[in-house]
């Protein structure tokens, strides 16, 4: 019996002992759980969350915004944009091309045009304590910036209606921010949710909700060919404006040239820079 007991004591010991050990391996390596919390990389853009939000829906694999490319253009040039992709392929394929004038020839060269492109995105996002994302405004409304932050200021600056002292204000795109001084204005307004606020002579619903802001860790950028638009450069400065316009739009516009239809035309002359700015087919 008493070799039982001491055979069964030091089974106990033993596992006492795994035990410690088994926690002390977890600390250095971290629980299984720990393991499957993987960060993932978000596209870029300025992400505002508008406190809508939707279950049972796949996380799209791309985020679209409203980005300005500038992309400078040099002196003697001109950005022709056609309808089709390929008339632009075939004139960039020619490379060099010599414009009838009549008495002479305008010799002139083209180029692609390519912009820089974001190809990832990586955005650490965080929930801010005290501002909050106010949104729902009814359209035509005939409220300036200025006259419709004064009354959410007014509105949400009252502790009758939740609110408190406004620090910051600061219009959006379709939305507004308010900044309050104090932590738990922003948080109760968001557990409210929504509110009916006069808004000129109207009651307007609007929602409450918190305000997501982010910042860009990782950007991976490339450059990038529009498939519609050529360059045109090296233009000897025989012609003014108008008339270079005229006569690049004519030569480009016959398919004899390898051209097609223009849909736009820009000349830089010779002397001056130009700046093309580019936005998405939506704005």
């Amino acid at each position: 019996m008493v070799v039982g007991y001491r055979s069964f004591r030091a089974l106990l010991e033993e596992q006492a002992r795994l035990k410690k050990r088994l926690e002390k391996l977890q600390e250095l390596h971290g629980s299984p759980e720990d393991k499957l919390q993987v960060s993932l990389p978000v596209p870029e853009i300025p992400l505002v969350f508008r406190g809508r939000t939707q279950q049972g829906r796949e996380v799209p694999k791309s985020l679209s915004s409203n980005l300005r490319i500038s992309c400078p253009l040099p002196s003697s040039s001109a950005l022709v944009t056609f309808d089709d992709p390929k008339v632009a392929e075939q004139v960039l394929h020619r490379k060099e091309h010599k414009i009838d004038m009549g008495e002479c020839w305008l010799k002139v060269q083209t180029q692609p045009l390519e912009l820089p492109t974001v190809t990832s995105l990586q955005v650490s996002s965080h929930i801010s304590g005290r501002r909050v994302l106010v949104s729902g405004f009814p359209a035509g409304l005939e409220l300036s910036d200025e006259q419709l932050l004064d009354k959410l200021e007014i509105f949400f600056g009252k502790a009758s209606n939740g609110g408190g002292d406004v620090e910051i204000r600061e219009m959006l795109q379709g939305a507004a921010m308010l900044g309050f001084a104090n932590n738990d204005v922003a948080q109760h307004l968001c557990q409210i949710g929504q509110f009916k606020v006069p808004l000129g002579r109207q009651q307007s619903l609007l929602r409450v909700s918190p305000y997501v802001s982010g910042e860009i860790q990782e950007a991976e950028i490339c450059t990038k060919p529009l498939p519609r638009s050529v360059v045109v450069v090296n233009i000897p400065d025989v012609l003014d404006a108008q008339d270079l316009h005229d006569v690049l739009e004519i030569h480009f516009q016959k398919p004899s040239r390898g051209g097609g239809e223009v849909e736009d035309l820009r000349v830089v002359p010779s002397g001056q820079r130009g700046l093309a700015v580019f936005t998405s087919e939506s704005d």
